[in-house]
């Protein structure tokens, strides 16, 4: 047996943690790697609704869904908020009088207040599609 500080010994041991080391790094992919004749990992699927919790989770689903469905209709200054800073805005400029601040108010806000009707329209009618769509789905697979 060679003495405790040759090389031959060092070098063999250097070798042998290295193979450890490699064995432990290959041996748990094998398991997993299916070319080699291993099933890959099966993830069993989610567990059915109960019928009765179809209602509350398709109105969070549709309460959270809806709004970005809505949001270029939704996404604009109230009416009230674009009128003041349109009126704000041309006594600002009309500093003699005699200027049609309402007619520029209605002029520059038409998009904002037409649009406050769009959104609860669109917010209704896209949730109704939205509880309508779920609820169907998830009547077909509870139990």
């Amino acid at each position: 047996m060679a003495p405790v500080g040759s090389p031959t010994l060092a070098n063999a041991l250097k070798v042998a943690t290295i193979a450890a080391v490699l064995t432990m790094l290959v041996l748990p992919s094998l398991g997993r790697c299916s070319s080699l004749g291993q099933e890959e990992l099966v993830v069993a699927p989610a567990p059915a609704k109960r019928c009765s919790e179809c209602g509350p989770h398709c109105t969070e689903m549709c309460r959270v869904s809806v709004p970005p469905k809505c949001s270029r209709y939704c996404d604009v200054p109230s009416c009230e908020d674009c009128r003041s800073a349109a009126i704000r805005g041309c006594r600002a400029r009309c500093k003699a009088g005699g200027c049609d601040c309402d007619g520029d108010a209605a002029r520059s806000c038409a998009g904002s207040c037409s649009g406050s009707s769009s959104c609860a329209d669109c917010m209704r009618q896209t949730g109704k599609q939205c509880t309508s769509d779920c609820n169907s789905k998830c009547a077909a697979t509870c139990v």
